[in-house]
C-alpha cells in the first residue's frame, strides 16, 4: 500500500526532465511574487489612509458664504419668490373692476327699406289723387333710403362703494330720403347728438366699501400669505445649510480622527514588529496588529463615504446644476463648532415665537382673507336694490360743431330717475354662500390656535432637546478622557509586556469612538441652537440677516433673485483656519 502522501499516479511518481524544470519555474516565479506582494501589503498597511475623493476639488467656505450661495441659487426659494410675484399680480387683476373702462365704436348704415301706408305718411308722403299730378296713385311701395354714420364713446368706472358712473356721446349723421327734401327739412344731413351720465347705484347687494373691495382684500392677504411664506422658506433653507454645515464640520473632524486611528493602529504594528524580531512577541501578536491596521482603514472609508454623503447633501441646498455637473468640489469647512449655548427662559421664547414665527402671521393673513369672503357672500345674500339716475342733453344742427353747440345751449335736455328691485325666489340657497363663509372663518380661526399650541409645543421640545444635548456633551466629554487615559495606561502595560496588542487596540479603538461620539454630541447640539433660532423665529436676526422684500416690476423674462441683505463676512475664507475642536495627543 502506498504512502498516503506519495503520488499513486505512475506520471507523478516519477516526473520527466521537462516536468522538473517546470516545476522549478513555478517555484522561482513563487518565490519573486510572494515578497513582492508581502512588501505591497506592508506598504498598504504603513502608507497613508485609502481615500475616495481624491480627485475633487476642495473649496474653503465659511458658512456665511456658504449662505449667501444658497440664497442666490436654491430653487425652492426661487420657486417661492415666483409664487409671491404671481400673488402680486393677481391684486392687479381684482382691482380691474374698479379700473377706468373707455369704450368707442363707429357703425355705418346702408338701409334701403320699404315703407307701409302709415310709414310713407309719416315720412312725409301725402294722399294719392288721381287728379293731382304732384300727388300721384302709388303703383309700388316707396323706398325709404338712409346712409347714417353712428359714433359712440364713453367712460365707465366702477367705485369703491359700488357706484357705477357712465358718461358717454352719441353722434349720429343722417342722410335720408326725408331730410334730402328743403323744405320741409332744415338739414341735410342732420347732425344729431347726445350727451349722458348716468349713475347706478346698489343699497343693499354689492353696496357699501365693505362689499366691493373684498376680492381686493383677498388678494392682498394671498399675496401677504406669499410673501411670508417666500419669507419662511428663506429661514428654512438658512437653517438647513447651517445644519448641513455643521454635519460636514463633524463628518471632516470624525475623518480626522480616523486618519489619526490609523497612525495609531500603524505605530502599534511597527513596534509589534520590532518585538517581534527581538522575539518577545510572537507572530501571532503581529497577525492581530495588521488585522487592527485593516480594521481601521474599514472605519476610515466609512467615514469618508459618510462625508461625501453629507458634502452632497450640502451642495443640494446653494451649488448650480451647472457647477455640479461640470465638476466634482468639496467644501472645507472654515467656521467651526461652538460650544457656547444661550441661556433658555420658556415663557419668554415662546412669547417671542408667537410673536415672530412666519407661521403665526400667515394663518392671520388667512383669517382676514375669510373675513374678506364672508363680507362679500353676505352682501350678495341680499336682495339687489339699485337707484338709477340719468341725465343727458340732445342737440341738432348741420354740423358737428354746431350739433354739440345746441346741446350746450340746453336745445333738448332730459332727465330719468327710478329704481331697480331683483331678489331669487328660493333665498335658502343665496344665503347658503354666507353660510358657507361663515363655516370657513371659523375653521381659521381654529386653525390659529392650533398652529399656536404647535408653535409653543416645538419650542417646548428643542428647549428640551438642547438641554439633553448639553448632558450629552459633557458625558461624551467624560468618556472620552476615561478612554484616553486607558489607552494611555494599555500602552503602558504593552511596554512592560503585561498585556496584548488586541487589548491595546480595544483601547484605541474605543478612544476613537468616545472622539467621534463627542464630536457628534458638540455638532448636535449646535444643530439644536439652530432649531431653537428657528423655532423662536429669530434665526435670520442672529445671523445678522434681513430679507427685504422687492416687489420691483420687472421684464417677464428677467429672473429676480430674493433681496437678503447679508453683513460683510469678516472672515478670509482662505481655509488656513478650520474647525478648532478639540484633539488629543492620540
Amino acid at each position: 500500500m502506498p504512502h498516503p502522501l506519495r503520488f499513486s499516479s505512475p506520471q507523478c511518481a516519477r516526473p520527466s526532465t521537462r516536468g522538473w524544470q517546470a516545476c522549478f519555474s513555478i517555484a522561482c516565479l513563487i518565490t519573486l511574487i510572494l515578497p513582492a506582494t508581502a512588501q505591497e501589503s506592508q506598504d498598504r498597511l504603513m502608507g497613508p489612509p485609502p481615500s475616495l475623493s481624491a480627485l475633487s476639488i476642495n473649496e474653503p467656505l465659511t458658512m456665511r458664504a456658504v449662505i449667501a450661495k444658497a440664497l442666490r441659487n436654491n430653487g425652492e426659494i426661487k420657486s417661492a419668490d415666483l409664487d409671491k410675484m404671481i400673488h402680486e399680480e393677481r391684486i392687479k387683476t381684482a382691482m380691474l373692476d374698479f379700473d377706468l373702462n373707455v369704450e368707442a365704436s363707429y357703425l355705418y348704415q346702408y338701409i334701403n327699406s320699404p315703407q307701409n301706408a302709415q310709414d310713407y305718411v309719416a315720412t312725409g308722403g301725402g294722399t294719392a289723387s288721381p287728379f293731382n299730378p304732384a300727388q300721384p296713385l302709388l303703383t309700388a311701395p316707396t323706398i325709404f333710403r338712409q346712409r347714417n354714420h353712428v359714433t359712440k364713446f364713453g367712460v365707465k368706472q366702477k367705485l369703491e362703494t359700488g357706484t357705477l358712473v357712465e358718461l358717454g356721446t352719441t353722434l349720429r349723421i343722417l342722410d335720408n330720403s326725408l331730410n334730402r327734401r328743403q323744405p320741409p327739412a332744415i338739414y341735410n344731413a342732420e347732425w344729431e347728438s347726445f350727451t349722458g351720465l348716468t349713475l347706478t347705484h346698489p343699497l343693499l347687494r354689492d353696496s357699501g366699501r365693505t362689499a366691493n373691495s373684498a376680492k381686493v382684500r383677498v388678494a392682498k392677504a394671498n399675496a401677504k400669505t406669499a410673501d411670508l411664506a417666500w419669507q419662511l422658506q428663506t429661514t428654512q433653507v438658512v437653517a438647513e445649510v447651517m445644519k448641513r454645515y455643521y454635519d460636514v464640520v463633524f463628518s471632516l473632524e470624525n475623518l480626522k480622527v480616523q486618519h489619526e486611528s490609523i497612525a495609531l493602529a500603524q505605530k502599534l504594528l511597527a513596534d509589534t514588529r520590532a518585538r517581534n524580531k527581538e522575539g518577545q512577541v510572537s507572530a501571532n501578536d503581529v497577525a492581530i496588529a495588521e488585522a487592527g491596521v485593516y480594521r481601521r482603514m474599514e472605519d476610515s472609508l466609512a467615514a469618508e463615504m459618510h462625508y461625501i454623503e453629507r458634502q452632497n447633501a450640502l451642495q443640494m441646498l446653494f451649488e448650480s446644476p451647472e457647477k455640479v455637473i461640470a465638476k466634482s468640489s468639496r467644501v472645507v469647512p472654515v467656521d467651526g463648532l461652538k460650544t457656547a449655548v444661550p441661556s433658555v427662559d420658556r415663557s419668554y421664547l415662546i412669547q417671542k415665537a408667537l410673536a415672530k414665527r412666519y407661521e403665526i402671521k400667515q394663518v392671520e393673513q388667512f383669517i382676514a382673507a375669510k373675513n374678506a369672503e364672508l363680507d362679500y357672500a353676505t352682501s350678495q345674500a341680499r336682495p339687489r336694490l339699485d337707484l338709477v339716475a340719468s341725465a343727458g342733453l340732445h342737440g341738432l344742427a348741420g354740423n358737428v360743431g354746431d350739433s354739440y353747440g345746441e346741446a350746450g345751449s340746453m336745445q333738448g335736455p332730459e332727465w330719468a330717475a327710478g329704481f331697480q328691485f331683483s331678489m331669487p325666489w328660493e333665498r335658502d340657497n343665496i344665503e347658503a354662500q354666507e353660510r358657507a363663509a361663515k363655516h370657513e372663518r371659523t375653521q381659521a380661526l381654529v386653525k390659529r390656535g392650533d398652529v399656536r399650541m404647535r408653535v409653543a409645543l416645538e419650542v417646548d421640545t428643542v428647549i428640551s432637546r438642547l438641554d439633553a444635548g448639553q448632558q450629552r456633551l459633557e458625558a461624551t466629554r467624560k468618556s472620552r478622557e476615561a478612554a484616553a487615559q486607558s489607552a494611555d495606561a494599555g500602552l503602558k502595560r504593552l511596554n512592560e509586556g503585561v498585556t496584548t496588542s488586541f487589548e491595546v487596540l480595544q483601547l484605541q479603538r474605543e478612544f476613537a469612538q468616545a472622539r467621534s461620539r463627542e464630536i457628534a454630541a458638540l455638532a448636535d447640539l449646535n444643530k439644536d441652537i439652530v432649531d431653537l433660532q428657528m423655532a423662536t423665529g429669530v434665526l435670520l436676526d442672529q445671523q445678522g440677516l434681513s430679507l427685504v422684500g422687492d416687489t420691483s416690476s420687472k421684464g417677464e423674462t428677467e429672473e429676480r433673485v430674493p433681496v437678503v441683505k447679508i453683513p460683510a463676512d469678516k472672515s478670509t475664507g482662505s481655509g488656513k483656519k478650520g474647525p478648532r475642536l478639540h484633539h488629543s495627543k492620540f
